[in-house]
C-alpha cells in the first residue's frame, strides 16, 4: 500500500531510485569499455584512471543498495577494484 501511494505521488522507495542510478552508472561504465578498445598510450591510461574511478563509485553505490534492500536475493553483488581493473585492462587488450 505504501509503495502505491508513493507511485501516485511520483515518488518510489529509496532502493527502486538507487537500483535506478546503478543501472544508468553501469551502462556509462559499459560505454567507456567500448570506447576503451580505441585509445592508445596516455589516453588509454587516463581513461582506464576514469574508468576505475567511476568503478570505484558504483561499488560504493551497490554496497549501500545492499544496505537498503529488503531481502538478500535483490543484491546485485560488488565491483571490486581488481575486478574493474581486469575488465578494463582485458577489452583494451582486445582493442
Amino acid at each position: 500500500m505504501a509503495h502505491h501511494v508513493l507511485k501516485l505521488a511520483g515518488e518510489t522507495l529509496p532502493w527502486i531510485a538507487l537500483g535506478r542510478d546503478i543501472d544508468a552508472a553501469q551502462a556509462r561504465l559499459k560505454a567507456m569499455l567500448r570506447d576503451a578498445a580505441n585509445l592508445s598510450g596516455g589516453e588509454r591510461q587516463r581513461a582506464r584512471e576514469r574508468y576505475l574511478r567511476e568503478a570505484a563509485a558504483v561499488d560504493k553505490r551497490l554496497e549501500e543498495y545492499a544496505f537498503l534492500v529488503p531481502t538478500r536475493r535483490l543484491e546485485r553483488g560488488r565491483l571490486p577494484p581488481h575486478i574493474a581493473a581486469a575488465q578494463f585492462d582485458s577489452v583494451s587488450r582486445a582493442g
